[in-house]
């Protein structure tokens, strides 16, 4: 009989660790993640949904906590070094003194924190539990190029808390479930100017919301023969209504309200759409194992960013009941890797991989708040061994446009603040990735 769980206390101290310490950013198909444990950064998640060698399994593909006889618990932690930029034009239809030409910087660092746990409750069926971030955005122009006037900064996060069960059905057959708890949360700034009240007159608009979402994760996970695996994976939709404030500060507000103008009913709407995930993993030889992915994600759900009650000045008047509509007609895309394993010694492991992120954006609503192309993956990483309970994986992806973005999308009106960019984004990406797995014998 397998060893029950029985760490309740651990389990309470991995909630609120994770909870705390979970920020996100993104440099992946539209603002979808990837990076939800450390050691697939090295082969790019290739085989992610069939490998179950670790609690991450809870999250990719709960069928595989089957694979468990005893407890493990994963710690990670994913840096995410983004560059790129915006050369281009900007227009303001309340301005007239506008540089022709508009520089701006973006990227920045930021990082994504994971935590998994699996544990056996009897023989057939087991129990895991992950904290992850599935889905974030942060794009940072700054305040000092004429790019403010159609984003300063955009940040969307989701955090992920899901327990799940696995049962094994037969020999070589399991099936797996977990529920998604998420917390979103999200803030849009850009700013403002009226020609008539002087050059100094840039008034920042900031609106930002949170909501509480439920969804579903599960997967099969079939065992063809002792080296080959494969695994099916799906992870629902989830709908967010994120409710807040938002707050137009400076001479504008001033000029129209005699001081900032706010609403505390703010409402941002934002469906976060299902994908579904097909993995192989194939153990060629002691030393060599070859693993794939192929990932599908329903993109065509997300068809605007809608803020309602947006702060702003509408008609020559203050107003905090504005409609704002960011247009974005997502497509469904797809997201490709193979990879490789060799077993170099007993406690060293390699892994390379390469793969392809479709971008699920339209050419035509392409905007700088998320300049997407699609993008290429290089990875290289590997796996130590340190004792019979710990071992350590450390990882690093580049991820690269192939040609500049044209970002050229239609006017975007926010009270009578109308904005138009007409420009290209180049930029890459390194991704590093750590991980501490430890198991409860």
């Amino acid at each position: 009989m397998a060893k029950r769980f029985a760490v309740k206390k651990l389990l309470q101290l991995m909630c609120v660790g994770g909870v705390l310490g979970l920020s996100s950013g993104s440099f992946a198909s539209g603002f979808q993640l990837w990076e939800q444990d450390g050691a697939s950064i090295g082969d790019y998640h290739a085989g992610r949904s069939a490998q179950a060698n670790d609690a991450s399994t809870s999250w990719y593909n709960p069928a595989g906590i089957t694979r468990f006889n005893h407890q493990q618990i994963v710690f990670g932690d994913v840096a995410i070094l983004s560059d790129f930029r915006y050369k281009g034009t900007v227009a303001l239809n309340t301005l007239t003194s506008l540089p022709p030409n508009a520089t701006a910087q973006g990227g920045g660092f930021t990082n994504v924190p994971d935590l998994h746990y699996v544990s056996p409750i009897n023989d057939k069926i087991g129990f895991g539990f992950s904290i992850v971030a599935p889905f974030g955005l942060k794009t940072e122009y700054g305040r000092t190029s004429s790019l403010r006037y159609a984003a300063i900064s955009s940040q969307i996060r989701v955090v992920d808390i899901s327990p799940a069960f696995a049962v094994n059905l037969a020999k070589n057959f399991s099936v797996g479930l977990g529920l998604d708890w998420q917390r979103a949360s999200a803030q849009f700034s850009f700013q403002g100017a009226l020609g008539a009240l002087g050059p100094n007159s840039d008034t920042e608009s900031m609106t930002k919301g949170r909501s509480i979402g439920y969804g579903l994760h599960g997967g099969m996970l079939y065992q063809f023969i002792p080296s080959t695996r494969v695994g099916l994976a799906y992870n629902s939709q989830v709908v967010h209504h994120l409710r807040g404030t938002s707050k137009a500060t400076g001479p504008v507000a001033n000029f129209f309200n005699k001081g900032p103008i706010v609403s505390t009913n703010a409402l941002v709407a934002l469906t976060l759409p299902a994908y579904t995930t097909l993995s192989l993993y194939h153990q060629l030889n002691p030393q060599w194992a070859l693993m794939g992915s192929a990932i599908f994600t329903q993109w065509t759900v997300f068809k605007r960013i809608r803020i309602q009650n947006f702060s702003g000045v509408q008609s020559s008047a203050a107003s905090n009941k504005i409609i704002v509509n960011i247009p974005a007609s997502y497509k469904n895309t797809w997201n490709f890797s193979v990879g490789s394993e060799y077993a170099a010694t007993e406690k060293f492991t390699l892994r390379s991989g390469v793969g392809f992120d479709e971008s699920p954006v339209p050419t035509k609503y392409r905007n700088v708040q998320i300049p997407d192309n699609n993008r290429y993956a290089l990875a290289l990483g590997g796996h130590y061994q340190a004792t019979k309970t710990i071992g350590f994986d450390m990882g690093w992806t580049h991820l690269f446009f192939p040609n500049k973005t044209t970002v050229n999308p239609p006017p975007q009106p926010a009270g009578s603040v109308v904005v138009t960019t007409n420009g290209l984004e180049n930029g890459s990406a390194d991704v590093l990735g750590a991980q501490v797995t430890w198991d409860i014998a």
